[in-house]
């Protein structure tokens, strides 16, 4: 019994410690880079929001960098088009489009409307990249392609891009600092934030594993 006891102690400090946390996943993700040429479209994928019925509120959520990011490299001249992937991922549909809401934020940025293309069908990642790839193909056959998303996410979502026929280049946003703190709390005490790491880390292990299995 101490022994499990023990065991379940170290357990509950790795998977809580953020120094550890955070350094599996800078090992993960794929480093962020300063684009110097031009994109034909950058491709955002969704996840970075949803929407309140009751307060009719457009709630973005932590991974909500992705469209930002896209809109200062639309602004900068990186990207010529901004694409917006994201249909409804949920089990039940309640009709809520997250293309659609996207477009919508980016519309009252200064975005114009003939500058954004709608992927508003896909409910994952590998449905995000072969709709994409259904759109693309037909006016930017030999385009370059900036993929944008999460860190933690651009390799699950790359393979998925590269099987169904897209060449990207990665744009990895929210990424985990570069550089380590070597604050005594942050070294040393729990946090639950570094069980949040985790839990985002392993879904993106599992979908990679998953996908490189089944495509």
């Amino acid at each position: 019994m101490r022994q499990l006891l023990f065991t379940l102690l170290i357990a509950f400090y790795f998977f809580s410690n953020s120094f550890i946390a955070d350094s599996c996943a800078r090992l993960w993700e794929v480093p962020r880079f300063n684009p110097t040429t031009t994109y034909d479209v950058g491709i955002v994928l969704g996840g970075v929001s949803d929407y309140d019925k009751i307060t009719k509120a457009h709630n973005f959520n932590k991974h909500a960098d992705r469209l930002i990011d896209a809109e200062q490299l639309y602004h900068k001249g990186i990207i010529k088009k901004i694409m917006l992937c994201g249909g409804n991922g949920m089990l039940l549909n309640d009709g809520y489009i997250e293309a659609n809401a996207m477009r919508n934020h980016l519309l009252q940025n200064n975005i114009p409307n003939e500058d954004i293309i709608i992927e508003n069908t896909s409910r994952n990642t590998k449905e995000n990249a072969f709709n994409s790839f259904e759109i693309l193909k037909k006016k930017y056959k030999n385009g370059k392609f900036l993929i944008v998303t999460s860190a933690q996410h651009m390799r699950r979502s790359q393979l998925c891009f590269e099987k169904a026929g897209l060449k990207t280049t990665a744009f990895p946003t929210d990424c985990t600092t570069s550089y380590t703190n070597f604050g005594i709390e942050y070294m040393l005490l729990p946090s639950l934030r570094a069980l949040e790491v985790w839990e985002n880390l392993i879904h993106e292990w599992i979908g990679f594993v998953v996908y490189k299995i089944t495509f």
